[in-house]
């Protein structure tokens, strides 16, 4: 066989495909970026202030929700300084960890799923974002809840939330977007000139066959199995892969969706530790950090289950 020829059809495609993704990602990235910017997180949490307050929930716990509209690290900072400070238990901690979820999640969406996955997967990335959301919003429901049962102070005050710098910025705006650029673009034109490449010689023909018995349980096609080991390695490698078998027909929508939320639980426990875990721990030592990790990371799981069970139902 000729390898030669495919090899140079791949990158030829990966070029075009590249190109034109790129300039709709990056655009998106800065003027995402620049709305960011002007403080518009902050004030959406200054607009929900009053439901808080209605929730009666400890005000460090109502701050920190808010507050996470915008900056989980501020959130998560505000909930540790409640807590020196003896102004919140161990019990709303918790609570609020899990409240913070879908703020926590909203914030990321404007700065990777809106400006990455949604222009490389089209609708399919619609769907899997408005999943993740879901997922998140679950979380944030079972947090409120559980403050409501264990949170016993009124609600007095929100704490003082800043909005975000707005001087410079377009050239904050710019050098976020050419930072994120120098990551994205390699890791686009590399994975899709490689899936296709893989393609056209049939090399997933060869790998489905390690996965094929796992997949075959779950009637699912063994290209599913490879997306998921793929996001082990790299989200955004995975995210362009899929982008890749979409564009090749090899999965369809729905099988991508699968594939992507199977490689979220696959790699649930290696992306809380290196992510999750050091921030935790430096705000609440080793040992509530953990816990609050391990909480978050077990719904998220049991989550992510329940959402995969349904998928395959459908």
């Amino acid at each position: 066989m000729n390898y030669l020829i495919p090899l140079i059809e791949s990158i030829e495609i990966s070029i075009y495909y590249t190109i034109k993704i790129s300039i709709i990602v990056l655009i998106t990235m800065f003027l995402v970026n620049y709305i960011m910017n002007t403080g518009i997180m902050a004030k959406l949490s200054y607009h929900l202030s009053p439901i808080m307050k209605k929730l009666k929930i400890n005000p460090i716990s109502a701050s920190s929700i808010l507050a996470c509209f915008f900056s989980p690290t501020v959130g998560y900072s505000i909930l540790a300084e409640g807590l020196r400070e003896r102004k919140i238990t161990e019990k709303e901690l918790i609570g609020t960890s899990l409240a913070n979820s879908f703020p926590s999640v909203l914030s990321h969406i404007f700065t990777f799923f809106i400006p990455v996955v949604i222009p490389i997967l089209g609708f399919t990335g619609v769907v899997f974002v408005l999943i993740r959301l879901g997922v998140a919003f679950t979380k944030t429901i079972i947090g409120l809840i559980y403050l409501s049962l264990h949170s016993k102070r009124d609600y007095s005050e929100i704490l003082d939330i800043k909005n975000m710098d707005r001087k410079e910025n377009l050239r904050k705006s710019f050098k976020r977007t050419l930072k994120f650029a120098k990551r994205l673009i390699p890791t686009m034109f590399f994975m899709m000139a490689l899936v296709i490449y893989l393609s056209k010689i049939g090399v997933f023909n060869y790998i489905e066959k390690f996965v094929k018995p796992i997949t075959d349980l779950l009637h699912l096609n063994p290209n599913v199995g490879i997306l998921a080991l793929t996001e082990i390695v790299n989200v955004q490698a995975a995210i362009v892969m899929a982008g890749g078998l979409l564009k090749e027909n090899i999965l369809t929508s729905k099988e991508v969706i699968i594939g992507l939320i199977i490689g979220n639980v696959l790699t649930f426990s290696t992306r809380y530790v290196k992510h999750s875990l050091p921030l935790h721990i430096s705000l609440f030592g080793s040992r509530l950090g953990t816990k609050i990790v391990m909480i978050n990371a077990i719904f998220t799981l049991i989550l992510d289950i329940f959402v995969i069970i349904g998928l395959l139902l459908v």
